[in-house]
């Protein structure tokens, strides 16, 4: 009788800690298979994409450049700067999106508004650009003002390509641009002789090389004309200019 009594005892001991075990195991495969905590999706960074051009034209250099910074995959921010040579040059910021890739072109189309200045005056139109990898063009078409001033195309505008601008890295861009500018701004203070019969000096070509960090300004005041060859450091907008 004392022998079955334990024997019985040990069964449920036995029982006893396969059931723990049993449990033990369900909470433990329980952890192992309950939800993963949701973590925050990667914030899509910014990309940043310039285009530029610059040939010889009717009057003189035709210049372009474009720079446009794509958030989120469709917000497009930016500027467009077109400088037809010899015609009234239009410069401005964008602010638009961006259409989906288009299979048999390899490009994208933004719908962008250009609040573009020109001669001193200020308005705000629709533009078209197609963009891709390795080059950008405006699509120009006619044009009717809105109910809100702002100026887009007609219904049944017929569209005309501008400048084909080249893909180009944006600090060498910014670069040229930059320093240019500073150099226009700044051509009496670069160019030391005065100007002759109490003129003043402007700039009438620029050119910048980034790889060297140098570049040339042909000026005249309306009687004398020169050239300098100048070295440059740029610093953001700020910049330093040596005559070699």
């Amino acid at each position: 009788m004392k022998k079955t009594f334990v024997w019985i005892l040990g069964i449920l001991v036995v029982a006893a800690i396969a059931v723990g075990i049993y449990f033990a195991v369900i909470k433990n495969n329980g952890a192992e298979i309950a939800a993963p905590v949701a973590e925050n999706p990667p914030v899509a960074q910014p990309i940043g994409m310039c285009y530029s051009y610059a040939a010889p034209g009717k009057y003189g250099t035709d210049r372009a450049w474009l720079q446009m910074e794509i958030t989120d995959g469709t917000e497009v921010i930016g500027e467009y700067r077109n400088l037809p040579a010899g015609i009234d040059s239009n410069v401005g910021t964008i602010a638009g999106t961006a259409g989906p890739m288009n299979p048999a072109t390899s490009s994208r189309i933004a719908n962008v508004i250009w609040d573009a200045h020109v001669e001193g005056t200020n308005e705000k139109r629709e533009l078209k650009i197609e963009f891709g990898e390795g080059s950008a063009h405006v699509l120009f078409g006619e044009l009717e003002e809105r109910a809100d001033g702002v100026y887009v195309y007609k219904k049944d505008a017929t569209f005309t390509s501008g400048f084909q601008m080249s893909q180009t890295d944006c600090e060498t861009l910014m670069d040229r641009v930059i320093v240019e500018r500073y150099v226009r701004d700044n051509i009496a203070m670069i160019v030391t002789e005065k100007p002759v019969l109490g003129g003043m000096w402007y700039a009438t070509a620029v050119t910048v090389d980034p790889a060297t960090k140098s570049g040339t300004v042909s000026y005249e005041d309306g009687h004398v004309q020169g050239k300098v060859t100048f070295s440059y450091i740029r610093n953001g907008d700020a910049v330093t200019i040596t005559k070699l």
